[in-house]
């Protein structure tokens, strides 16, 4: 009796064992199968990433270039600035001589109007108001 007890439990132990082999060997395909899918998207990734790579350069490059362009553009526009800047400064002296001149005649005008008509006031006038323009003249030509 102790005999067919003993038997009994190796058999049941035997076909444990099988029962856990079994279980054992089907966890290690699952995994196998896992670890082959990972390997097949880490080879993917690595195209991927090499290609985003190469598209990355080159978007680069051309970002570098587009922006030596811009800063080309830039320079030609500061040229501009920098001569409508001169323009406006030599309209502004233009137009302050011309106020002065247009001032001193306008007194000198008055002046001759107060007093009795003579003519060596009004070359002196005239004088005056050409002396006023070659002033005005000079301004312009240095700018």
């Amino acid at each position: 009796m102790m005999d067919s007890i003993l038997q009994i439990s190796v058999a049941v132990i035997a076909v444990a064992f099988v029962v856990l082999m079994y279980f054992l060997v089907q966890t290690l395909k699952t995994l196998t199968g896992a670890l082959e899918e990972t390997k097949k998207t880490i080879g993917q990734l690595r195209e991927e990433v090499s290609q985003i790579s190469v598209d990355v350069k080159e978007a680069v490059h051309h970002t570098n270039a587009m922006t030596m362009d811009v800063r080309s553009k830039l320079r030609s526009l500061d040229m501009i600035f920098t001569s409508v800047n001169d323009i406006g400064h030599a309209i502004h002296a233009f137009t302050g001589a011309a106020r002065e001149s247009a001032a001193s005649l306008t007194a000198a005008l008055k002046k001759e109007r107060q007093k009795p008509l003579r003519e060596p006031m009004m070359l002196s006038t005239l004088y005056d108001g050409i002396i006023s323009s070659i002033r005005i003249w000079n301004k312009v030509k240095k700018i």
